[in-house]
Parts: structure tokens; sequence; C-alpha cells
């Protein structure tokens, strides 16, 4: 079977995208489908957390296994993306995840069983139907911001660099510079 997922920012309705898959394909592709839409660096970490008819957090579908390895018995126990299909967590007890894609901030997209998904026979899977409106952010920093330190500053002070930054040898604790060979704590 395949799946439709409706994904959308939780706090506004300013975004809405479709991405269709097969049951049978791994939660990596749907996150690889998602990172490719949203145009977010595919470096960063992400998890899947099934969704509970509470609106709690509940089973987690990780990048990557950093479990301990005794959790295997655990209900709450860590999927890994790369080995979990669609099929094994969306079922009628579970229609609703959320797709964490930066844990500093919690910020997250609802991710929604939307139906069957009838397609052209063509279509390779996974799929965004559609996509529309505001691409969420993946992080606060931009890359417009500047990190570089900005020598044309009027705080910037050349003797920090003449005192602390240059020299030929290593500076020891009584203050004078030593040859690298005679490098000592005094």
């Amino acid at each position: 079977m395949n799946y439709r997922f409706e994904i959308s920012k939780p706090d506004s309705s300013d975004f809405r995208c479709e991405i269709a898959i097969d049951g049978e394909q791994t939660f990596q592709q749907l996150h690889d489908k998602i990172v490719e839409t949203l145009d977010f660096d595919p470096s960063q970490m992400a998890s899947f957390f099934a969704i509970d008819k509470m609106g709690n957090r509940g089973r987690e579908i990780a990048l990557m296994d950093m479990s301990m390895g005794d959790e295997e018995d655990d209900e709450n126990a860590t999927y890994v993306m790369d080995v979990t299909t669609i099929r094994d967590i969306i079922n009628p007890h579970c229609l609703e995840l959320e797709y964490v894609y930066d844990f500093f901030a919690n910020r997250y997209l609802k991710v929604e069983y939307a139906g069957e998904y009838h397609g052209d026979s063509s279509s390779v899977l996974p799929v965004c139907v559609y996509c529309e409106g505001e691409l969420p952010q993946q992080t606060d920093y931009d890359d417009q911001d500047k990190w570089a330190f900005d020598k044309e500053d009027d705080d910037y002070d050349d003797s920090f660099m003449e005192e602390f930054g240059g020299g030929g040898g290593y500076r020891s604790r009584g203050g004078k510079y030593d040859d690298e060979d005679d490098y000592r704590f005094d």
C-alpha cells in the first residue's frame, strides 16, 4: 500500500506539503524526501516520534541507533530510520507523527497520515505531491549572519593579536617566550 502524508507546521497554517511513499519503504527514505523537499541540511540530526491519542510523543524513530543495547524488550525502545518501514509504525492506532528537525529549539513538523496514495504507476516513490507556502527554516542560524570577527569594528583592538597571537615560541607562566624545544612550566 502507498501512503500519503500531509506535513505542516504545528503553530501555523502558512505551510503545507504532501509526500507519498510506499509502505515497504523506510523512514530513512521519508526523511531524505523531507530534507530534499524543504532544502534542509542533510547532516543535521532528526527523528520521527509516534504521537498517541492524547497527543504525547511515544516511540522514537531515530536517524541512528544511540541506545545502550539493553532496550530491545522495552516498549519505548528507539527504532532506527534505515530499517523501520512505514507500515511497521503507521496503523489505526498511530496515524500522526512529529518530525523533529531541530532538537535544541524543539522545532518539528506534524506528519499526518492522509490516506492511501493512488498515483501514476510510473511514479517513483517517495514523491512530493505538492508543497505550498513558506518553507520552515531548519535552524535559527541564518547564512547571512555575521559569524566572522569584523576587523573594521570600532571595538577591534590590534594590540590583542600583537600581545597574544605572535611570537616564535610558547609563553611560559613566567611571561617569557621559550624556545619550542625548551618548553616548560615554571
